[in-house]
């Protein structure tokens, strides 16, 4: 039987959405050298629900599950009430959302504990405990329920990445984390991993700025990340990387490191990160490019967020304006590295000339840098905790009472998330502009199937003109798209 039982609940879907479980992996890394762990992941087993039910037949001491704000809260409180009811077991929770709404997530009649922050030692402490009968009293980072009261202990402090033991892939089938993904016309195996935590700036809408890592970054050296993908190369055959760090060039000596490290392995190596900031990028000069080129760099994700420069600095606070973002567009051009830009819509005070400026945006870096993906515009998501969400508060925003009102806030499904600063007709434009902006993208990084690439391929004259015009008439077009697309998300 299994000591432990963690489960991955279901969010929003994505074709090439694979991760592996890593919140509920570095969760495990310790304790599991003392306890016994069954990784379920939701988006992967389609027999979950018999396993978990299966499991919990054992009893086990304790159900983990983990959370970010919007749709994955609705699944996370099924299995945490399919839990209670079927088991004796403990229901600790942790994640983004259980960080920031600690007191609100622990009032739900199925949740008896939540880890705030980073797993590691808080749950290696907290099973010992539990195991032993004894007092939660000054585990740090656990805030649990005693006698019917809500108790927390202080804070822990961050983690050293690098004292970790060696990543659990033994915890998980990684054969269902192995993509195909297409580079040059290969098909070749690609798996996502992190190599750092946080993010040290500050934009306001972002979770890194709040509770959860307070705009602290930390990371595993130069030699740890090099032996991880050794393991992962020799082990499992991977020859695609994506990491996944949320900003994965502030230590600019340990990115040059890592790469060089590549460079003298000679592997037949293709990488990509979601993490690059303008704010880093522009220090870097052309030869540092090409180096990282040569490493095997394909594509890097930035956050554009905004073409206006009135929202980037007085709304979001970015740190990078637009003339800085143009520069580092066309210096990725000259050293051929391949770019996704990512927009949002719907800020407060946010003007329909500030969003015209972000679709003008759009178009331009494309044009000075054909090797980019059009922008993707995606609604507002107000998350608790960060500055953004205090300015929506003063804005109208109405917080969510109950834990399962927190999951109707969700990005993909912009019309119905209610931004008292937008009217109805301007939500349903901003969640077209989100369709429209992403059927632009035939060979989107997120989304690997043919069917999508078919069907964009043929709309993306229409869907560009809708996007640069912000045309979004014959209502009844515009949501045989959003059907068609909600297949993959």
């Amino acid at each position: 039987m299994a000591d432990v039982v963690l489960v991955n609940p279901m969010g929003w879907k994505m074709i090439n959405d694979q991760f592996p479980p890593f919140a509920l992996m570095y969760t495990a890394i310790l304790a599991e050298k003392e306890f016994s762990i069954k990784i379920i992941d939701q988006r992967v087993d389609k027999n979950w629900k018999q396993d978990f039910l299966r499991e919990l037949k054992k009893d086990p001491l304790c159900v983990g599950v983990t959370c970010i704000t919007g749709k994955q809260i609705i699944n996370a409180l099924e299995i945490s009430k399919l839990a209670k009811e079927n088991s004796n077991a403990l229901v600790v929770w942790g994640g983004i959302h259980a960080t920031q709404m600690t007191q609100q997530t622990l009032q739900n009649e199925y949740i008896d504990a939540v880890i705030q922050r980073e797993g590691e030692v808080t749950f290696y402490e907290f099973m010992k405990a539990l195991a032993k009968n004894k007092s939660f009293e000054g585990i740090k980072g656990l805030w649990y329920k005693e006698n019917g009261r809500i108790k927390n202990n202080p804070p822990r402090e961050f983690v050293d990445l690098n004292e970790l033991p060696e990543f659990p892939y033994h915890l998980i089938d990684i054969r269902k984390y192995i993509s195909k993904v297409s580079i040059n016309k290969e098909r070749r195996r690609s798996l996502n991993i992190i190599t750092s935590r946080g993010c040290p700036h500050q934009c306001t809408f972002c979770h890194n700025s709040n509770e959860f890592n307070r705009c602290h970054w930390r990371s595993y050296n130069s030699e740890n990340v090099l032996k991880h993908i050794d393991n992962v190369v020799q082990k499992y055959g991977i020859q695609d990387l994506m990491i996944i760090d949320d900003n994965y060039f502030v230590n600019p000596k340990r990115s040059a490191e890592i790469a060089k490290g590549l460079i003298d392995r000679n592997y037949d190596l293709s990488w990509n990160t979601i993490g690059a900031s303008v704010q880093m990028l522009r220090l870097m000069d052309l030869e540092y490019l090409k180096t990282l080129k040569q490493s095997g760099l394909k594509r890097v994700l930035v956050g554009a967020e905004s073409g206006s420069p009135r929202i980037l600095n007085e709304v979001i606070k970015k740190g990078a304006t637009v003339e800085q973002l143009l520069e580092v567009n066309k210096k990725l051009h000259q050293a051929n590295i391949a770019v996704t830009y990512s927009f949002v819509s719907g800020f407060p005070t946010e003007t329909k000339q500030d969003l015209k400026m972000t679709v003008n945006l759009l178009f331009k870096l494309k044009k000075d840098n054909p090797l980019t993906q059009y922008g993707v515009v995606k609604p507002l998501i107000v998350y608790p905790g960060t500055e953004l969400f205090r300015l929506a508060v003063e804005n109208g925003f109405q917080v969510p009472k109950t834990l399962s009102e927190w999951s109707k806030i969700s990005w993909d499904d912009g019309a119905n998330v209610i931004l008292p600063w937008l009217t109805q007709k301007r939500r349903k434009m901003l969640n077209d502009l989100y369709y429209s902006s992403l059927l632009m993208n035939p060979n989107y990084i997120y989304i690997n199937s043919k069917l999508f690439t078919a069907f964009s391929t043929i709309v993306l004259p229409l869907m560009k003109y809708r996007t640069k015009h912000l045309n979004y008439d014959f209502p009844v077009f515009i949501r045989s798209l959003h059907r068609f697309q909600q297949m993959f998300l």
